[in-house]
């Protein structure tokens, strides 16, 4: 089948539901965009736009756009809280992964106002302050009430609606998250209330024990994006916008250099949110629903890869429903081929939380680990993920 003409219906705005709206548009479908937020609003913080989502944007034509907002990387580098020398630089410049595609941090608004941008330009419509609330399926069409008592009827609805998603649990993927024992604070300060923290191509990741803090420039150089987590035992709730206060944050890591202390002085707006583990469904579509992104595969943030997977799905989506006989065909063949690599990254995901966060002997045996490979071997931390970074779906990998 082609998707020329297809009625597509997608549940969610942002950066899955965006790219998938392009995807679909580029391909030829009729796109319908419902969004729980009342208006396009400049929120939220940095997102990590590594080579294999970077490969998609630019073949979606998006590339020079999104250079000219955000920041490429040049280096990574990996610091023991008490140490001024760095375990590990990453030259991000040498490293290739077989794609050539740069790693690029950007503020989530300004990814957001390109992708909706280019929606607009395909002549897709987005219906905002639509909050769904229910959905059904009904006599081979699927019924989406919203919360102002509306109704739209879809034919195939992509659901992109986020970690607290009601296609998700329309489908009857309920299973509950397990809280991972973390929390994470983010926040983005502008460059001018401190001295030269990151060098505006340069990312640091500091640990300590029980603790970490990833910090990198935005809008070259004008903003710095941090996110510090910490273990904590309990957590009530599952989010991303729980506000916390600016001393909270002093006093977990009161004991880290003056430097970091300085940035945390002049923090004005602050999120808190716990971290939570969740499942790979088994089934990721049912009766013309199908999830991507958080709705289907919510990553914990310690590779960078939840925009990513979101912008993965959306290319394979649109790819497999326009090369598939009908629907349903197209659906199988998208889960078939993202579920080994999502579970995988999940995996290495998880992993990196458990190193991130070593105390005592452990924290020691990593942070000699590091600085002896990167002395004895440095391709060896350049190349450790290519298996990640190398694939760029958009080429057929």
């Amino acid at each position: 089948m082609s998707l020329k003409n297809e009625s597509v219906t997608i549940l969610g705005a942002g950066i899955g539901g965006l790219t998938a709206a392009i995807c679909l548009l580029q391909r030829g479908a009729r796109v319908t965009i419902f969004d729980q937020a009342k208006k396009i609003e400049g929120f939220g913080a940095g997102i990590q736009l590594s080579p294999n989502g970077f490969g998609v944007m630019s073949s979606l034509g998006l590339a020079s756009e999104l250079i000219s907002k955000g920041n490429i990387l040049e280096f990574i580098n990996v610091q023991n809280f008490k140490d001024p020398t760095f375990s590990s630089r990453v030259n991000l410049m040498r490293v290739t992964h077989g794609n050539n595609n740069p790693h690029l941090v950007i503020h989530r608004s300004d990814f957001i106002q390109i992708l909706i941008k280019k929606v607009l330009d395909l002549g897709a419509k987005i219906n905002f302050g639509k909050k769904a609330s229910h959905i059904n399926y009904n006599n081979k069409e699927i019924e989406i009430f919203f919360s102002d008592q509306s109704k739209h009827i879809a034919k195939l609805l992509v659901g992109a609606d986020g970690i607290h998603s009601i296609a998700r649990k329309s489908i009857g993927c309920n299973k509950p998250p397990k809280f991972m024992g973390k929390v994470a604070w983010r926040t983005v300060i502008e460059s001018k209330f401190v001295p030269l923290f990151d060098l505006p191509s340069e990312a640091t990741i500091r640990f300590g024990p029980n603790r970490h803090m990833v910090t990198y420039p935005m809008q070259n150089g004008k903003l710095v994006n941090l996110v510090a987590v910490e273990k904590r035992n309990e957590w009530v709730a599952e989010g991303w916008n729980y506000s916390d206060k600016r001393e909270s944050l002093e006093q977990s890591f009161k004991n880290w250099p003056v430097n970091v202390l300085k940035l945390l002085s002049v923090v004005e707006d602050v999120k808190l949110w716990g971290l939570f583990s969740h499942e790979i469904p088994a089934k990721w579509h049912s009766c013309g629903i199908v999830l991507i992104g958080d709705a289907c595969h919510p990553m914990v943030p310690f590779l960078g890869q939840g925009a990513n997977m979101a912008i993965e799905d959306a290319w394979v989506l649109g790819e497999e429903l326009d090369n598939s006989i009908n629907f349903n065909d197209g659906l199988k063949k998208y889960q078939a081929r993202r579920i080994n690599r999502v579970k995988k990254v999940s995996r290495a995901s998880l992993a990196n939380g458990d190193i991130y966060h070593a105390d005592g002997v452990k924290a020691k045996i990593i942070d000699i680990g590091l600085k002896a490979s990167f002395k004895l071997k440095p391709s060896f931390i350049q190349s450790k993920y290519d298996w990640l970074y190398g694939v760029d779906v958009s080429r057929g990998d």
